[in-house]
């Protein structure tokens, strides 16, 4: 179980990459920031009350404050060494509590891809508390908690199909709803991403500390997590397959593609990687690469809304998904917690799933709404055009991704070429003493060369002229 945290632990900094490859050069410090804060905001709401409000004494519906600051007055020991007869009969209670808390970190850190590049830092931060206190944690309760009434109900929920993508993923919808569009959102353009490596490195991260994800989540080493590993890993290739497939049939394999493939066939197994056989595994991972491929054309050709990174597409429709599908394929004789599905006898259970589909659904967007529009009401949550053209990274964080050296005209009129044509300009501020005495400790090429320290400035990587690139090769050569 500890490796089982640590690797679900691993997943919140690599959705981070996965992100940060995606968006475009002027947010991606941004991007990784909002990622990576989830691991301090939540964590500390988690030892406070989170795990209280989820797992701890309560009824079906809320937890209390009894195992609050992580101390368990009900319990053999006061401070969780032993296990817990409830939640974790052969461990220690403290680690499940760092177990689920993983779960807990990285569900809000996905919304933060449906609304890359336009939101206020501070609001974003005061979001992710509340969104996890009024949002995640009851929605946990009712079907992760043995005695929540969603659990109680019958529907299925191996390891977050409903409590961690869906609930993210239509509160990423909701979000990139209330905040509105991108100044330079155009449907019709694509998109490129700016560094895919990132990507890709992100993508295989995902994937294995997917393992830990669903495999720890029979809270056990048995047979059943054997059976969810083996499951999450059969829906991701199946997934890929076909989505390269589709687009190698349609003309070009996209790398970004072939990346939210595998993350669309992790998310379709999640509810049911304890539950189905690898059989039904591999073509649950078939029919959510399809699905979301298909939802992905409708959205760009019919539907103008601005969820940046597809969160709703891959994670809410994913979910959505897998959480019927396992509904139908679920067998009791391989795990003595579940229930047969349609396709065994009982049709009833794909109904108690549309349920519990239903009430994240719902339960999600009117979380998520009641949190923003109040704060867009009263203090505005939404950067306003300027800052987005600069960029969330000088903007937010006052730093940036790479430092250029730009032409003697860029230099003597301050003002770097933007990144699309018809992008206006903006001046940007001139460096500080602090920041010019940083730059040259932080870069001594330069400082070895004064003279040319006049010509370095941060700036966008932006598409040069001719004339432009042979300036810089020179200074380059005279640089070394």
């Amino acid at each position: 179980m500890m490796t089982s945290t640590a690797l679900v632990y691993m997943m919140t900094p690599a959705l981070a990459f996965f992100y940060g490859g995606l968006v475009d050069i002027k947010n991606i410090l941004n991007q990784l920031f909002l990622s990576i804060i989830c691991m301090g905001i939540v964590t500390t709401q988690w030892c406070l009350f989170g795990f209280s409000f989820t797992f701890g004494p309560g009824n079906n519906a809320f937890g209390s404050f009894n195992y609050g600051a992580l101390r368990f007055p009900d319990q053999t020991d006061l401070y969780g060494s032993n296990g817990d007869p409830i939640n974790s009969p052969t461990f220690s209670l403290l680690t499940f509590t760092a177990y689920e808390a993983a779960f807990a970190v990285i569900t809000p850190a996905l919304i933060s891809g449906a609304i890359v590049g336009r939101m206020k830092l501070v609001p974003y931060l005061i979001f992710i508390f509340l969104w996890t206190t009024c949002c995640y944690d009851p929605l946990a309760r009712w079907i992760f908690f043995s005695g929540g009434w969603l659990h109680t109900y019958g529907t299925l929920d191996f390891a977050g199909g409903t409590v961690v993508h869906i609930s993210s993923g239509v509160s990423g919808l909701v979000a990139s709803l209330v905040l509105g569009k991108r100044h330079d959102y155009d449907p019709k353009k694509i998109d490129i991403p700016h560094n895919l490596p990132f990507t890709v490195l992100g993508t295989g991260l995902l994937w294995i500390g997917w393992i830990g994800f669903n495999g720890g989540s029979s809270l056990a080493a048995n047979g059943v997590a054997a059976l969810a590993m083996v499951n999450t890993n059969t829906a991701a290739a199946s997934s890929l397959m076909t989505w390269v497939i589709i687009d190698a049939v349609r003309g070009t394999v996209s790398i970004s593609g072939a990346c939210s493939a595998i993350v669309v066939g992790l998310v379709t197994i999640t509810p049911a990687a304890g539950y189905v056989q690898p059989g039904w595994a591999l073509l649950m991972g078939v029919i959510g690469a399809v699905c979301v491929y298909c939802a992905l054309k409708v959205k760009k050709r019919f539907l103008y809304f601005d969820d940046t990174l597809d969160t709703f597409s891959c994670h809410g429709i994913g979910g959505i998904v897998g959480g019927f599908m396992t509904g139908l394929f679920c067998q009791a004789e391989l795990n003595s917690g579940g229930y047969n599905g349609a396709f065994y006898g009982n049709p009833r259970q794909m109904w108690l799933q549309l349920a519990g589909i239903l009430t994240g659904t719902v339960f999600s967007a009117a979380c998520t709404a009641g949190i923003l529009l109040p704060m867009h009401l009263l203090f505005g949550i939404k950067l306003d055009i300027k800052d987005q053209v600069v960029g969330m990274d000088r903007v937010a964080h006052g730093e940036s991704w790479a430092i250029e050296i730009i032409t003697s005209n860029e230099v003597a009129t301050n003002t770097p070429t933007s990144i699309h044509p018809d992008t206006p300009q903006y001046t940007w501020p001139p460096l500080s003493n602090n920041q010019n005495s940083r730059r040259k400790r932080l870069f001594p090429l330069f400082r070895r060369h004064h003279r040319l320290s006049s010509q370095i400035n941060r700036t966008s990587l932006a598409p040069k002229s001719d004339q432009q690139h042979q300036n810089l090769d020179v200074l380059k050569s005279e640089v070394l």
